[in-house]
This record gives C-alpha cells, structure tokens and sequence, in this order.
C-alpha cells in the first residue's frame, strides 16, 4: 500500500497546455469587456427599451451556430471519404458546441420577439430552419453515441445534410422574407456604442466557441485512446485465454 502511495504521490500532474490557458484568458477579458459596454456604455433602444440587449448575446450565438454547425458538416464529409479519429472528433465538438448555441438562440429570440413583434414564435424560414437545423444536429449527437462504425457513418451522413440547411438560415430573409430584421445589411446598428458592443461581443462569444470545441475535442480524443486501450486489453485477454486452453503457459 505504501508503494501504491507513493507512486500516485510521484505520479505528474497532467495540466493543460499554455495555449489553452491564453485562450481562456483572452475569452475571459473579451467576455468582460463585451458586458461591460452592453450594459455601460450602449444605451437601451428607444422603442424595445432594455430588452433590446439580448440582441448582442442572440446574434452572436448565431454566428457561433452557423459556423460551427457548417464546420462540422464540413468536416463530416470528410470523415466520410477518409476516416480519421482526429477529423471525427473536431466534427464531434464542432456539433455539440454548435448545438449549445443553437440553443441559446432558441431561447433568447423568443424573448427578444416577445418585445418586437408581440409573439414568442412565428413560423417565418429563418427561424424555421434554425429549427430544423437544430434538431437534426441533436440526432447526429445521439445516433454517434451509440457504438459501432455504422453510427460513426449514419451521423457523419446526417451532419452533412445539416449544412446546406446551416447556408439556408443564412439568407432566409433574403431569399423568402419574413419578420427577422437583416441587422448588418438593413443598417440597423446606427449608435458607435452599439457597433461596439455588437462586434466585441460576437468577437467574445466566438472566442468562447472556439475555446469549448478546443476542450471538447481534446475530450473525445481522450474517450478514443481510452477505448483503444479498452480494445487492446481485450485482446490480449481473448489471446491469453486461448493459449492456456492449448495448454500453453507464456504469460
């Protein structure tokens, strides 16, 4: 017992990397900052009054969404014509962290429509899609939880048709109208205050993004050496076995 004490007490503590500790500080400052100048310095909107600042947390998460979510299609399809675990685990991370900000938009939006156009939900396309796009990338999460390379293929197909929809919610408006306000092209950022508070925060919560993918990626890289591990010593065990049972006795 004293030797097993001693050697966890000897054992190196695994930490992680500079960069990561960098990028979590920069998120940390730009975070900081973002909310400082959302609640400091850009003023309420004249007719939706304060709850017009769930803008710059909603339209940010989009961003996010959008390119995390065509990220991991991307990235599916190659997984798709040549498999590799690396690949397959940034896809992964893309997805689930492109889905935590999907959520966040489903969620802010209502509240934000709420107070402009006096519903909680209108079938409109962008919203629509944004739906659609978020469910089907749910079911790529569950179908890659199970077991097996037929799922790790079925999710990776799934993900590639979540793309082109992602592109869709883009130029909804554009396209088929609707009630969702084209921020950036309908000019309606006018106030210097609000261009800051716009660009830091998307600028915040991008950083934030890419720091989630980061650690989860490093996470299921872990899952896939540990389950190749798993794999190995299995194995060696069914080997083993069998040689005894031929009356063999190399260890």
């Amino acid at each position: 017992m004293a030797q097993t004490l001693s050697h966890t007490e000897n054992s190196p503590v695994v930490s992680p990397p500079l960069g990561i500790w960098l990028w979590a500080a920069l998120s940390a400052a730009l975070i900081g900052g973002a909310l400082y100048v959302i609640t400091v310095m850009a003023q309420p909107d004249v007719q939706l009054g304060i709850v017009q600042k769930i803008f710059y947390f909603h339209v940010g998460s989009a961003f996010a969404m959008l390119l995390l979510l065509s990220a991991g299609s991307v990235l599916s399809l190659l997984d798709l014509l040549s498999p590799g675990d690396r690949i397959d685990a940034l896809a992964r991370a893309c997805i689930e962290v492109g889905v935590i900000f999907a959520l966040l938009v489903l969620t802010s939006g209502p509240l934000w429509a709420r107070k402009s156009w006096g519903a909680y939900w209108t079938w409109e396309p962008r919203l629509t899609l944004t739906l659609l796009v978020t469910l089907v990338s749910i079911a790529v999460m569950a179908i890659r939880d199970m077991a097996g390379d037929g799922a790790r293929r079925m999710g990776a197909a799934m993900a590639v048709l979540a793309g082109p929809t992602s592109y869709l919610i883009h130029i909804a408006v554009q396209k088929w109208g609707g009630t969702h306000p084209s921020v950036l092209q309908g000019g309606g950022i006018q106030s210097p205050q609000m261009r800051l508070a716009f660009w830091l925060s998307v600028a915040a919560l991008l950083t934030f993004a890419g720091l989630l993918v980061r650690l989860r990626m490093q996470g299921i890289r872990l899952e896939q050496t540990l389950a190749a591990l798993k794999l190995d010593i299995s194995a060696r065990e069914i080997r083993r076995a069998r040689r005894l049972a031929d009356g063999v006795t190399q260890p």
